[in-house]
C-alpha cells in the first residue's frame, strides 16, 4: 500500500521522513524512532508501570532487569519514540521467534499526555517496516494479539496488512477487567506459496467455518473433511491415569510452567499459567496414543476447575482430525484456522494449525471491534454462541 510513500532508506524510516496519503494530512508530531539500548530498560519498564498503573499482567515488561535482558537478547527488538531528541514518549517491542520463522509484535505504548499529539499510526508503520525489511529472509509470519477494550490497535494493524484470524475470548485481565483478544497475522507470500505443506489439510466438520473464513482471505484450497470415530481403550486409560505426573515450576513473577507427563513415557502436555490473567496458554504436547491425550485433557479440565481459570488455548495440527475431535468432544471449541503457524525445521515447511480454546464467564458488553473482526466472529459463528 505504501511503497510509493515510503523511502527504502532506513534512516528516513526511523525519522519518519515520509508522507502517507490516507485521509487528510496529519498535523501531529512525528517522533523519532530509536533502537533501544540496555540503559533504556528503566524507561521502558516505567512506561508500562505508569500506563497500566501496576495492573499489566505480563510482569517482565514492568521489571527493569527483565527488559534489559530482552534488549540484550538478539531474539528481541525494542524501539523508543522520542521528541526533541531527548524526551521519550512511548515504546514498541517485537519477539523474533527465529526457530518458527515468526515474529510477535507487542507493547506499542504512548504516554497518555502525548496520545493525541503524536502521529501514532506513522510511528507504528515506521517500526513494522523497519522490522520487515531487517528480517525479511528470516521471519515469514508476523502476528500480534489486539485488545478489544478499544478498536484503534485493531484498525492500525489491519490497515498495514495484519488481518484478524482468531478470537481469544476473556484471555486477559487489564486494569482488573477481563478482556478478549484478537489474533492478527500477516505473511510473506513465500510462506503461503512456497513453504506451506502441499498436502491438503484434514479437518473435522466443526472446523469448517474457521477454515472457510481463512480460505476466503488466503486462498488455501480445498480441505479434506473427516469424521473420525474415537475409540479409546478403557484398560489403557486406567493404566495411564495411574501413571500421570504433574510438575509445576514457578518463575520470579509467579508464572508457572505446568507439565503433565506419564511415568516411563516420553509423552507430555505443557502450558504456562499466568496468575494475573488467570489463563493457561503456550500449550504444547506430544503423545504416542490417543488415550494419553484424552487423559491429559481430563487432568487439564480438573485443573481449570480447581484453579478457577478464565481461559485456555491450544494450537492443534490441521492434519490430525482425531486430535481435533478429542479437543472438541472434551469441551473446547475451534476459534481460528491459522495457516502456516508451525514451522517444521526438518522438513522445511509450514503446517496450518487450529486454535481450540475455552473461556469462562460473559463477554464484555462494551467490546470494541472493527468491521473485519465482526466479519470474522460472524464466520466463526461466535456471535450466535
Amino acid at each position: 500500500m505504501f511503497k510509493e510513500d515510503i523511502s527504502p532508506d532506513f534512516q528516513n524510516i526511523l525519522k519518519l521522513n515520509f508522507q502517507i496519503k490516507i485521509g487528510n494530512p496529519s498535523q501531529k508530531i512525528n517522533p523519532i524512532i530509536q533502537l533501544a539500548k540496555p540503559e533504556d530498560s528503566k524507561e521502558i519498564a516505567q512506561i508500562f508501570r505508569e500506563i497500566y498503573k501496576g495492573t499489566y499482567p505480563y510482569k517482565q515488561m514492568t521489571d527493569d532487569q527483565e527488559v534489559k535482558k530482552m534488549i540484550n537478547d538478539p531474539n528481541y527488538q525494542w524501539f523508543l519514540f522520542k521528541i526533541n531528541s531527548m524526551e521519550t514518549v512511548g515504546c514498541f517491542g517485537a519477539h523474533l521467534e527465529f526457530e518458527e520463522k515468526r515474529g510477535f509484535l507487542y507493547g506499542f505504548i504512548i504516554k497518555k499526555k502525548y496520545q493525541n499529539a503524536i502521529d501514532i499510526f506513522k510511528a507504528f508503520i515506521g517500526c513494522v517496516i523497519f522490522l520487515w525489511k531487517t528480517y525479511k529472509s528470516k521471519i515469514l509470519l508476523w502476528h500480534g494479539e489486539m485488545r478489544t477494550n478499544e478498536s484503534s490497535s485493531q484498525y492500525f494493524t489491519s490497515l498495514i496488512g495484519l488481518k484478524p484470524i482468531a478470537f481469544f475470548p476473556n484471555k486477559d485481565i487489564f486494569f482488573n477487567q477481563i478482556e478478549s483478544d484478537v489474533l492478527h497475522v500477516i505473511y510473506d507470500e513465500k510462506a503461503l506459496n512456497k513453504y506451506r505443506r502441499k498436502k491438503n489439510p484434514k479437518i473435522i466438520r466443526q472446523v469448517l467455518n474457521c477454515y472457510a473464513y481463512s480460505n476466503k482471505r488466503f486462498h488455501l484450497g480445498t480441505p479434506i473433511i473427516k469424521n473420525p470415530q474415537i475409540k479409546l481403550n478403557s484398560k489403557r486409560l486406567k493404566e495411564i491415569k495411574g501413571k500421570i505426573i504433574q510438575r509445576k515450576e514457578k518463575d520470579i513473577f509467579s508464572n508457572e510452567a505446568i507439565t503433565f507427563s506419564i511415568k516411563n513415557s516420553n509423552s507430555y502436555f505443557k502450558f504456562i499459567y499466568n496468575p494475573l490473567s488467570r489463563n493457561f496458554e503456550k500449550t504444547i504436547y506430544k503423545i504416542n496414543f490417543l488415550e494419553e491425550l484424552f487423559t491429559f485433557i481430563q487432568e487439564l479440565k480438573e485443573l481449570i476447575k480447581n484453579m478457577e481459570i478464565n481461559y485456555f488455548e491450544c494450537f492443534v495440527s490441521s492434519y490430525n482430525p482425531k486430535h481435533q475431535k478429542i479437543f472438541l468432544d472434551t469441551g473446547f471449541n475451534p476459534r481460528g484456522y491459522i495457516p502456516c503457524w508451525k514451522y517444521n525445521k526438518d522438513k522445511d515447511y509450514f503446517e496450518d494449525q487450529i486454535v481450540f480454546n475455552y473461556y469462562k464467564g460473559k463477554i464484555d458488553d462494551n467490546i470494541k471491534l472493527i468491521p473485519e473482526t465482526v466479519e470474522m466472529l460472524q464466520a466463526l459463528r461466535f456471535l450466535e454462541e
